[in-house]
C-alpha cells in the first residue's frame, strides 16, 4: 500500500515506511508532547532535548548537548539514567519508569521519567510533571485518614457493607456495643449481629434492592434489635445511606443503643397508665411515714421521760440520804450512816453511768469518738468484763461459760471501747435471764461485708448466747435504736436502752456487723463481727 494512502497510519504498520518517514512522524509526536525529553545514544551522550514548562533539570537544555549524563545531568537524574541504559541495553522492547523529585520545600516538584529505546538504537527519557497529581493523592489520602479518625471515634457504632452484606467497616465503639473485634467481622455477613427473627427481613430488603433499585430506607432513621456476641437482643436506632465505589455500590448503619431510653420510655409510660395506682401507692407511703414518723415521736418522749425519771432518781436519792445524815448524823449509830453513804455513793455511780452514756451517744452523732485501734486479743478482753462484773455474777449464780478458751483471738480494734460493747450485752442480758443459768461465750470467724461497702473482708467475733425469755420477734432490731425499745422495758424493766444503741455504734465504726436473734432452744443471741485486719480501712 503506498505510504500516502489516505487510510495508511504510520503506527498501525510502520514496517511499511520507510525507516526516515517513521523517525520523522516519531519527531513530530514527541516535539508536540507538553512534557520534557532528552535523546541519548547507547555512549551516555545526551543528542536532542525538547524543553517544557513545567519541568526543570537546572541548565539551559541547549548546554545537554553532547555531554555525557555523568557531567551534564543533575546528580539525582544521574543515577536514574544509569541504571536506564543498563537496563535497556538488555531488555530493548522494555520501557523503564521511575519517579524522582527536586527542589526544596515548600517549592518541591515530583516528576515521572519514562525511558524507552527508538528505531534506530537512540533511547529518549520523557520528564512528565506529576506534582499536581501527588498533591491530589496526599489531599485524597489524608481525606481518607481523616474520616477514618472520625469514624473510628464517632459515638455511634458504625458498620459498612457492601450490596451482598458482607461487613467492610466496623468502628472501635461497634466493637463496644457488640462484643466482637473488628477482625472477627471484617468479611463476614452482616447478619452476624442481626437476631435470627430479622435476618429474613434484611436478607428480602437486599434482594429487592438489586431487583428493583428501590431504596426505601436509605436516610430514614428507624428503630431495630440488634444482637451482641453473647447474644443478648437490643433495640438500637439505625440509619442507613448509601454511596458509590469502584467495587461496587456500599451502605453505612450508623447504629445507636437506645435500651436506656426504651426503659426510660417504659417507666413513663407506667407512670402515665398507672398514675393513680402510683398515687395512692405514695399516699400509703405518706400514711405509714407519718405513722412511723408519729411513734418515732412518741418513744422519743417516752425516752425523755425515762431519761428524766432516771436522772432524778438517783439525784432524789443523794439529796435526800445526804440531807438524813445530816440531821441526824448526831443521833444514829456509825452503821446507818455507813448505809447512807452506801446508798449515796450506789445513786452516784448510776447517775455518772447514765450522763456517761449520753455523752457517748453525743460523741457518736457528731463523729467526734475517737479511737485507738491496735493488735489485741478478743479473748483476754472478753475475760477482763467477765472479771469486772464477778460480783454481780456470783451474786445471781450466773455462769459464763467461754468456748474456744485454748485459741488467741486477735483483731485490730479499740480495746476499751470493744470492752464497752461486751460489757453492755452482758449487762442486758443480766436483765432478763434467771438467776443460777449460764451465759456463753463463742468464738466465731467468718467473712462478711462491711456496712457501707460491696466487697467481702475476713471478719472475727464473739457469740454471746443467754438462757433468758428471748427477744420478741419485732424488736429483734428495735433494740439498738435510741428511741425505741423492746417491748420488755416497756413493761418495767429497769434500764434506758442506750447501752445495746452505743454498742452498734462504736461496731460500725469499727467497721463491723452487731446483731441479735433468738436461739432455736431457748434465749437470745448477739453476734459482733469486725475485721481481722483494719488495713484498706485506715
Amino acid at each position: 500500500m503506498p505510504s500516502n494512502s489516505p487510510i495508511s497510519r504510520i503506527w498501525q504498520n510502520p514496517s511499511a515506511f520507510p525507516q526516515e518517514e517513521v523517525l520523522r512522524e516519531l519527531e513530530n509526536l514527541l516535539r508536540s508532547n507538553p512534557d520534557f525529553w532528552l535523546k541519548i545514544n547507547r555512549d551516555g551522550i545526551i543528542v536532542d532535548y525538547k524543553t517544557s514548562r513545567f519541568v526543570n533539570i537546572g541548565d539551559k537544555p541547549e548546554s545537554l548537548l553532547g555531554q555525557h549524563i555523568s557531567v551534564g545531568l543533575p546528580p539525582y537524574l544521574r543515577e536514574i539514567t544509569s541504571e536506564a541504559l543498563a537496563y535497556l541495553s538488555d531488555k530493548k522492547s522494555l520501557v523503564f519508569w521511575k519517579e524522582y523529585s527536586y527542589g526544596e520545600e515548600p517549592n518541591i516538584r515530583h516528576v515521572e521519567v519514562r525511558f524507552v529505546v527508538l528505531y534506530d538504537g537512540y533511547i529518549m527519557s520523557n520528564h512528565r510533571d506529576i506534582t499536581e497529581r501527588k498533591r491530589l493523592e496526599n489531599a485524597f489520602l489524608e481525606s481518607e485518614s481523616r474520616f477514618l479518625s472520625m469514624a473510628q471515634n464517632a459515638a455511634d457504632s458504625i458498620v459498612i457493607i457492601n450490596d451482598e452484606g458482607i461487613i467492610q467497616f466496623f468502628n472501635k465503639t461497634a466493637e463496644n456495643t457488640f462484643g466482637y473485634k473488628q477482625e472477627e467481622v471484617i468479611g463476614k455477613n452482616v447478619t452476624i449481629i442481626i437476631p435470627p427473627d430479622y435476618k429474613d427481613k434484611h436478607d428480602d430488603f437486599l434482594r429487592q434492592y438489586k431487583e428493583t433499585g428501590e431504596t426505601h430506607i436509605i436516610g430514614v432513621g428507624r428503630d431495630v434489635f440488634a444482637q451482641r456476641k453473647s447474644g443478648e437482643i437490643f433495640p438500637c436506632e439505625l440509619s442507613v445511606g448509601e454511596f458509590k465505589t469502584k467495587s461496587g455500590k456500599m451502605f453505612t448503619g450508623i447504629l445507636r443503643d437506645i435500651s436506656q431510653r426504651k426503659l426510660q420510655e417504659e417507666e413513663l409510660y407506667q407512670y402515665r397508665n398507672h398514675l393513680e395506682e402510683l398515687v395512692e401507692r405514695q399516699t400509703m407511703d405518706l400514711k405509714m411515714s407519718k405513722n412511723i414518723a408519729e411513734e418515732a415521736s412518741y418513744m422519743k418522749s417516752l425516752f425523755l421521760a425515762n431519761i428524766s425519771h432516771e436522772l432524778k432518781t438517783p439525784i432524789h436519792a443523794i439529796l435526800s440520804y445526804a440531807e438524813l445524815g445530816a440531821e441526824k448524823s448526831a443521833t444514829v449509830p456509825p452503821e446507818k450512816i455507813k448505809e447512807y453513804f452506801h446508798i449515796i455513793d450506789s445513786s452516784g455511780k448510776r447517775l455518772l453511768a447514765l450522763l456517761e452514756n449520753l455523752l457517748d451517744i453525743a460523741k457518736l452523732e457528731s463523729g467526734k469518738m475517737r479511737y485507738l485501734f491496735e493488735r489485741n486479743c478478743l479473748k483476754e478482753t472478753t475475760k477482763f468484763v467477765i472479771n469486772e462484773m464477778r460480783a454481780i455474777l456470783e451474786k445471781r449464780g450466773i455462769t459464763v461459760v467461754l468456748l474456744n478458751n485454748e485459741e488467741r483471738w486477735e483483731a485490730e480494734f479499740d480495746y476499751e471501747r470493744i470492752q464497752q460493747v461486751i460489757r453492755n450485752i452482758i449487762s442486758n442480758a443480766l436483765k432478763f435471764i434467771p438467776n443460777d443459768t449460764n451465759i456463753e461465750i463463742s468464738l466465731i470467724k467468718r467473712e462478711f461485708i462491711p456496712r457501707k461497702s460491696q466487697s467481702y473482708v475476713k471478719g472475727i467475733g464473739i457469740q454471746i448466747r443467754d438462757y433468758g425469755p428471748g427477744i420478741p420477734s419485732e424488736d429483734l432490731d428495735k433494740i439498738f435504736e435510741k428511741f425505741i425499745q423492746s417491748k420488755q422495758v416497756k413493761a418495767g424493766t429497769k434500764g434506758t436502752g442506750l447501752g445495746l444503741s452505743i454498742s452498734r455504734e462504736i461496731v460500725n465504726d469499727h467497721n463491723g456487723l452487731l446483731y441479735a436473734e433468738n436461739h432455736e432452744d431457748k434465749g437470745a443471741v448477739f453476734t459482733m463481727l469486725i475485721p481481722s485486719s483494719r488495713e484498706g480501712f485506715r
